[in-house]
């Protein structure tokens, strides 16, 4: 049965089971286990249809696919530790919810490391793997985790305004396929993240700032234009200056000054380099 249930529920049980005449009754028990963490939440929307037809043949291939979406899921959070703590088919639709920083999910860079990287490893493979576009999203917030639910029928959970306000990101229609707060960005240098336009989340007084992780094989300013402008006589100028200190054997220093706006903030990068070995005037 440890197969089916969340990890941390069968850890609980396991140490419980040695201090069970040292409790007077399992609500007790769920009291003292309650807490509150610091938890990413994601929320995976596989974009599929899980109606049944009737008809056997397809049906049984809903259940293929149903099924390997699990074993996509748990397999890319089985690679960082991270948990899977649901997994619902409805009339809604399908939705997977896994976290990080649950008891056995917490580590040091935890966000940047392991819980965007396995977020975007997971959108990905779905689609790669099944053929299944998916709609993500991802926050970090402090959460309750505990038991929800009465003596006789109960789930382990966590709640908080960042769960709601994953949910909210997963099924916004502003999604491209990864949303992610302003908590997440924060936490992670390593990749690029497009601003998008604030959204009124339940549990929030301001309007939440959301963010679309760039990857690196994408471009960070979007596609370039067919009609784009350049400055076609300041490069005829730049490679003219190259040729002739090139031929004479001279050292070359460009200056390339950069300027980018990035979440409203901006910032400016001077390089230089020598001359390279070989050029050409139509690059």
């Amino acid at each position: 049965i440890s197969l089916y249930v969340h990890p941390v529920v069968v850890n609980d049980e396991n140490e419980g089971s040695m201090q069970t005449k040292k409790r007077s009754s399992d609500h007790e028990r769920h009291l003292a286990e309650a807490e509150l963490r610091n938890v990413y939440v994601m929320f995976i929307m596989p974009l599929i249809e899980p109606n049944l037809t009737g008809d056997q043949k397809k049906d049984q291939h809903l259940f293929h696919l149903l099924n390997n979406v699990m074993n996509v899921t748990t397999r890319e959070l089985g690679k960082m530790q991270g948990h899977l703590r649901q997994f619902i088919v409805d009339d809604k639709g399908v939705v997977l919810i896994g976290t990080f920083g649950l008891r056995g999910s917490t580590f040091p860079n935890m966000i940047a490391q392991r819980a965007l990287p396995v977020t975007l490893s997971i959108h990905e493979a779905l689609k790669d793997e099944l053929g299944v576009e998916s709609m993500v999203g991802g926050t970090f917030g402090r959460v309750y985790c505990g038991v929800v639910g009465g003596s006789k029928r109960h789930e382990y959970a966590a709640l908080g305004p960042s769960v709601n306000l994953a949910a909210r990101l997963m099924a916004s229609k502003t999604n491209p396929g990864v949303l992610v707060d302003k908590n997440v960005r924060m936490l992670t240098s390593q990749i690029f993240f497009k601003p998008l336009p604030p959204v009124n989340a339940k549990g929030y007084d301001d309007p939440v700032p959301i963010f679309v992780p760039v990857q690196g094989n994408e471009p960070r300013w979007g596609n370039a234009k067919n009609n784009f402008v350049g400055r076609s006589n300041e490069i005829k100028q730049i490679m003219h200056i190259a040729k002739k200190n090139y031929i004479r054997k001279r050292r070359v220093e460009v200056r390339v000054h950069l300027s980018d706006v990035w979440n409203g903030e901006e910032f400016n990068v001077g390089s230089s380099y020598g001359a390279s070995s070989s050029y050409d005037e139509n690059d």
